[in-house]
């Protein structure tokens, strides 16, 4: 008859003590504000939270968000840019609202796939090789605040390793150095007396100094490597006649696959003048006096 009541003031005990370890661990590591939190947190995710944790929480997993959203937008970008076949096409395609974002291989292909040197003034190569010394540059972002332009040079975490700033006039004057156009060299206003065959020439070009040779001649791996065939070549020495000349313009007429293009360089008259007075050819004679040639200007 004893057990009964016996068990009763155990249960009783055992009650009690675990209260009082429940309390002590309260105490000690307030063990029930934790499981609440834990609980609210990452079993109910409906509930709103309040307070300042909670708060701190959801600003937290915003930012996590937005991030992700902004480095998806960059992936997109990325992929949607490899169709761009030259600098000036990615820069023409840069607006305030348009950002533009290159892989390093894609920017280094661009870099160095345009017939000119202008892509040396946007940021010299050595600087290119101790951007790249590190092994973690990853992509180019092109933004436009009004006139200026930020060319940021992105590491695999996507924080900028180095900036340039460019204005857009600036841009512009550094694009202007060599252009492509459709067309030959007569469509384009060239003289039949001031257009040479390719072997006509390359026989004077060698002769000139290494400086008037790179002003005129971009490297001929370009063209090699697109499997473009130059035909002629050409000196304009009267590009703008209704506002005073403008700048003496040398043209490569090649043949690509469906086309014919003419590579448009400014040169100056000093090496104009050289070249024409190097050829002989009927009809020259105008072109070779330079009285007669300073006539137009």
């Amino acid at each position: 008859m004893k057990s009964p009541g016996i068990r009763e003031n155990l249960n009783v005990g055992l009650f009690f003590s675990i209260l009082v370890v429940l309390f002590f661990l309260e105490i000690t590591t307030h063990l029930f504000e934790k499981a609440a939190g834990y609980y609210l947190k990452w079993e109910n995710h409906t509930r709103p939270q309040l307070g300042r944790i909670w708060e701190r929480d959801r600003e937290n997993i915003a930012a996590q968000k937005k991030i992700e959203s902004l480095l998806s937008s960059l992936n997109l970008q990325e992929q949607s840019a490899e169709s761009i076949q030259s600098l000036k096409e990615l820069f023409e395609k840069l607006s305030p609202s348009r950002p533009q974002v290159v892989s390093r291989r894609k920017f280094v292909q661009l870099y160095y796939d345009f017939p000119g040197q202008w892509a040396k003034n946007l940021i010299p190569a050595y600087d290119l090789i101790e951007i790249d010394a590190d092994k973690n540059w990853q992509r180019v972002l092109l933004t436009q605040f009004g006139p200026w332009i930020t060319v940021s040079f992105i590491d695999n975490q996507n924080f900028p390793i180095r900036e340039v700033f460019l204005s857009a006039d600036q841009l512009v004057e550094i694009q202007s150095t060599r252009t492509v156009q459709r067309g030959q060299l007569e469509d384009l206003g060239f003289r039949t007396e001031t257009i040479f065959s390719l072997a006509e020439f390359l026989k004077i070009f060698k002769t000139l100094d290494p400086a008037a040779q790179k002003a005129l001649f971009p490297d001929p791996q370009w063209f090699l490597r697109h499997n473009y065939h130059i035909t002629r070549v050409g000196l304009l020495e009267n590009p703008d006649p209704m506002n005073g000349g403008g700048s003496p313009l040398f043209g490569i007429e090649y043949e690509t696959e469906f086309f014919t293009d003419v590579l448009l360089t400014p040169i100056p008259r000093e090496i104009t003048n050289n070249l024409l007075s190097q050829f002989e050819r009927p009809g020259m004679e105008g072109a070779v006096d330079p009285e007669t040639f300073m006539q137009g200007f």
